[in-house]
């Protein structure tokens, strides 16, 4: 364990140097070649280089590159599962370095960045051809440790799960990363969420929880020398070649380090987000192809709220429901939101049974999950009564946490079924219970907005 520590360490400090050091040149190169973007969110608009994901891929590459060779210190063998990951930040990479040249249709992009799953897929198939151990040494395990339920059997419906844990982090990753900073920012708390975990479940012996510590640890790593470039103001933007970089790796990290369910709840604000526009617009569409933006930028350099009904609705419109607000104030309430759901994240792992003695403290564990909601919700009201920007994420936190508790009562109810009456029927009400919970999800997210419009006294003061 300490030797994969250490090596971790060695990876983000190398990712995180290389990184800083390279960005600048890419910044100078982009500028030259004019890559470059308007950031609309600045009464200015100044012209910012665009492609910063180009710096990213190269940090992430030196990055395993040095925990690829640093395994055969820390281990006596090369793990070739490094590469593997790699190979997926690679063709996410390249799929985003396309759409950010030649611009991918929003039909393509998701489906091409299902496919970067692939490495991960053919790597595992291979040693499973082979005759190694699947749990051991393959670069997933099929039998997912789940909330209450514990570990389960997915043999056949996970390895057809994989391509979307690789798409949707990627493609929701990619649509929150709206303003400075937001993206490395709020990918950083995550990725952190997923390092405590992955250092948590390698203490108990969970295998394959080792690769979450060295992912997350390059990951962290090149996503603090990259905000030190994107946060506000901007001098570069990552495009879709960083967006879906990070988010990919994301989900890489989840399936690869057996955080799963730790990844999904870290990523809530931004699932909210795509889930909030997707169904507002009702399909998949390009940012570039949208009439109406969701937001409207005014003469006093903030942002409100749209009210055309064309607009999609946003995480973003549910902050600014209520009124304007500057641009930095924007990226720390989602900041805050990404706290928030990655302290959820961690606080799962208390309801999930790696083995027997769970059963025994089982209530020990609920404790350590009901004290810090009790808290979450504390705080809520401090922000509400005494701060002007908890009445922006106030709600949104116990919208949050209501979706998280909902989806744990999920849980709890499969395995009740399952494992207690063994009900033949549990299919159905899993299915049955999944969109009752998108529906309420969705409709008390619009009786939120609702609320906070009839309080809002916004006066719009649009500016070209």
């Amino acid at each position: 364990m300490i030797s994969t520590i250490l090596l971790a360490i060695f990876g983000l400090i190398a990712a995180l140097l290389v990184t800083f050091i390279v960005m600048p040149h890419v910044i100078k190169t982009m500028r030259k070649r004019h890559r470059v973007g308007i950031d609309v969110h600045k009464l200015e608009k100044p012209e910012v280089a665009e492609m910063g994901g180009v710096g990213i891929l190269v940090g992430v590459i030196i990055g395993c590159l040095v925990l690829f060779v640093g395994s055969l210190f820390a281990s006596g063998f090369f793990d070739f599962r490094i590469l593997v990951f790699l190979a997926v930040i690679l063709l996410a990479g390249l799929i985003g370095t396309i759409d950010d040249v030649k611009t991918l249709g929003p039909k393509v992009k998701p489906v091409l960045t299902a496919i970067a799953c692939l490495p991960i897929l053919l790597y595992s198939w291979g040693l499973v051809l082979l005759g190694a151990t699947p749990h051991l040494s393959t670069a997933y395990n099929p039998r997912p440790h789940l909330p209450f339920l514990g570990q389960t059997q997915l043999s056949i419906v996970y390895p057809l799960l994989i391509p979307f844990a690789i798409a949707i982090p990627a493609n929701a990753v990619n649509m929150i990363d709206i303003f400075n900073g937001v993206m490395p920012l709020t990918s950083i708390l995550m990725f952190v969420a997923l390092l405590f975990v992955s250092l948590y479940l390698m203490a108990i012996g969970i295998p394959g929880a080792e690769l979450g510590v060295l992912f997350s640890c390059v990951m962290i790593g090149v996503l603090i020398a990259y905000y030190y470039f994107n946060r506000y103001p901007a001098k570069t933007f990552a495009g879709d070649t960083g967006s879906l970089i990070v988010g990919a790796a994301l989900g890489a990290t989840a399936v690869m380090g057996r955080v799963e369910i730790v990844a999904i709840i870290a990523l809530l604000p931004a699932i909210m987000n795509a889930f909030y526009s997707l169904v507002s617009i009702g399909g998949l569409l390009e940012r570039r192809q949208m009439r109406e933006r969701p937001t409207v930028f005014q003469s006093d350099g903030t942002l409100a709220d749209s009210k055309n009904s064309e607009a999609p609705f946003t995480l973003t419109r549910l902050i600014l429901a209520r009124g304007p607000l500057t641009e930095q104030r924007i990226i720390l309430s989602l900041a805050t939101l990404t706290l928030a759901s990655s302290v959820l994240a961690i606080l799962t792992v208390f309801l999930i049974p790696f083995n027997s003695v769970y059963v025994l403290v089982w209530p020990l564990n609920l404790s350590f999950v009901i004290v810090p909601i009790c808290l979450i919700f504390g705080v809520y009201f401090a922000l509400r009564k005494k701060d002007h920007m908890g009445l922006r994420i106030s709600g949104l936190i116990s919208i949050m946490v209501g979706v998280w508790a909902l989806g744990m009562a999920g849980f709890a109810l499969l395995d009740y079924l399952i494992v207690v009456i063994q009900s033949e029927l549990w299919p159905i009400a899993g299915i049955l219970f999944v969109f009752s919970w998108l529906a309420l999800w969705h409709f008390s997210t619009r009786l939120y907005y609702r609320y906070e419009v009839r309080n809002s006294k916004t006066v719009y003061q649009t500016t070209s």
